[in-house]
């Protein structure tokens, strides 16, 4: 969460737009390094060697490696196309070309980059899009129960939706507001 403030700081106070990219089916995209075998799902049986197991190739869902190949596999992928990786934040991905600037941010299925060129954001979109299934859900809007507002005066986030939902989930919602909580 603090990665998330942190690039949302800098592309507020350099006046960039934050864009969002979802991965479908993200577990199903990694590729497995280790030799992972199960047992022949039902229904899907070799007849006369159903003793046998299989071995996959790439992660299902549910599988303990499968948050690992998958960041294995776009870790890879964006190394190999100009990014470096951030030091202190290994989700936070970086790409210099001369004074242009992209900053990639990756939260399991959801991609997030800012940046200060255009060209270089649209070209971004198009690789992910050609390597894996994505949907561009363009302007960052909701994040994490957060919900992202850009305009021309800014960034702004809130959790009025969450804070709502929770106050709804304890029958809460008639509760006296106050700004700062205090002891009465």
């Amino acid at each position: 969460m603090e990665t998330m403030r942190a690039v949302m700081s800098i592309a507020a106070q350099n006046k960039w737009k934050v864009y969002q990219m979802d991965v479908k089916s993200v577990f199903l995209n990694g590729v497995l390094k280790e030799e992972v075998n199960i047992e022949q799902p039902l229904g899907y049986e070799k007849k006369g060697q159903e003793h046998k197991l299989f071995r996959l190739k790439k992660a299902l869902y549910r599988l303990k490696q499968a948050p690992r190949a998958w960041y294995s596999t776009i870790d890879s992928y964006l190394l190999e196309n100009g990014f470096e990786k951030c030091e202190g934040e290994p989700t936070v991905y970086i790409k210099e070309k001369d004074d242009k600037l992209l900053i990639t941010v990756l939260y399991v299925d959801d991609v997030i980059f800012t940046g200060n060129d255009d060209y270089l954001i649209k070209n971004f979109k198009s690789f992910m899009k050609e390597e894996f299934e994505m949907t561009n859900m363009g302007l960052l809007r909701y994040f994490l129960g957060m919900e992202v507002d850009q305009n021309e005066n800014g960034i702004f986030i809130s959790q009025a939706e969450y804070v709502n939902e929770v106050l709804g989930r304890f029958n809460m919602q008639d509760s006296k507001a106050t700004i700062t909580p205090t002891v009465m």
